[in-house]
């Protein structure tokens, strides 16, 4: 693989990890009531699988692995070292089974063909997932005393293949319609294109400008919010189990400004190479921005959720709702506008 189709994809991986952590967030919010120990439903599998299908399995595994240490990074209840390993590193990046019909979708020659491997691929990486948290559920949560919807009679393999399939077998069902929906109305999210139309003549200020802009503001992102990101950190025991908690909002955005400000060289670098891409940049910003505006999104409803912290609903999450928002409107409106100038080229 070319370097700079490398640092592409790296760049992706990045990106679809933050919105897939941030799609996990979200579900756990809305499901905190009802899987009271743990789980969750939603969408969050199709950032690796669409990544997956998109660059590789590769690609799909780390996006995986890099969910499931953010999902640690903001907190972790821990036992011992493969507890930790079934509940938080590996059931994202089992979903990465679900990639290995990449080959039978890039043959398939119609629409519905692919959309059905896209189908086969949630349900075998869902069912990776499952596995997963069946195996930690078995080894390290089949205390009946501790098991939920006073089920606490049920035998415990059962009980555990029951309690993880009420949340992962509608998630592989939202997923796949997520996905099927997905291409269905943008197939060429799936497809990637690295050839990158060589520009003429002398730099380009605008874009140089741009490039530089987005280095400066993802660094300071980067450095001031993990450095509250570090300072927040507190820690528990309970009963020989250790965890820990962080603040999750500046480790949301020290990250999101880690991905701003490696797009912002890699834009830099092209910049002078002379294959700065109007779409691929702004298309990119809008990934982020849309990021940023989703974890709000599941901010504000954690918040509404307890009824509290309203004081800072209203200081903080408001605002930063109303400016995401704003800013991917924009970059949305500019990435559409790059795409049509583009077409108008071909």
């Amino acid at each position: 693989m070319k370097r700079t189709n490398t640092i592409r994809t790296i760049t992706e991986v990045g990106m679809f990890a933050a919105l897939g952590f941030v799609f996990d967030e979200l579900q756990g919010i809305l499901s905190k009531g009802i899987f009271v120990n743990g789980g969750s439903i939603g969408i969050a599998m199709i950032a690796v699988l669409i990544i997956g299908y998109r660059r590789g399995f590769l690609p799909a595994l780390l996006t995986g692995l890099l969910m499931g240490l953010m999902d640690i990074a903001t907190s972790a209840y821990i036992l011992n070292p493969f507890q930790l390993l079934l509940d938080y590193i590996f059931p994202y990046a089992f979903v990465a089974l679900g990639v290995l019909f990449k080959p039978m979708f890039d043959r398939a020659d119609s629409k519905s063909g692919k959309i059905r491997w896209l189908v086969v691929g949630a349900i075998v990486g869902g069912l990776a997932k499952f596995l997963s948290h069946y195996f930690a559920g078995i080894f390290f949560w089949a205390d009946p005393a501790n098991f939920a919807w006073d089920l606490n009679a049920m035998n415990p393999y059962l009980y555990c293949a029951i309690y993880n399939i009420a949340f992962i077998g509608p998630s592989i069902i939202f997923t796949a319609l997520a996905l099927t929906i997905t291409y269905a109305s943008a197939p060429r999210i799936f497809a990637c294109k690295d050839a990158a139309k060589t520009s003429e003549g002398n730099l380009n200020i605008v874009q140089l400008v741009l490039s530089s802009i987005v280095i400066l503001g993802g660094a300071f992102l980067f450095v001031f919010y993990l450095s509250k990101y570090i300072k927040s950190f507190s820690d528990y025991h309970d009963n020989g189990a250790y965890g820990y908690d962080f603040d999750p909002d500046s480790m949301v955005i020290f990250i999101l400004g880690l991905f701003t400000l490696i797009l912002g060289v890699i834009s830099l670098i092209k910049v002078f190479k002379k294959k700065f891409d109007y779409e691929t940049f702004f298309g990119s910003l809008s990934l982020i921005t849309l990021s940023s505006w989703i974890y709000c999104v599941a901010r504000i409803l954690r918040m509404i959720y307890k009824k509290k912290d309203m004081i800072k609903w209203s200081n903080t999450y408001i605002p930063w709702f109303i400016a995401s928002l704003v800013v991917l409107g924009i970059f949305v409106a500019l990435f559409n506008d790059a795409r049509e100038a583009k077409l108008e080229e071909k």
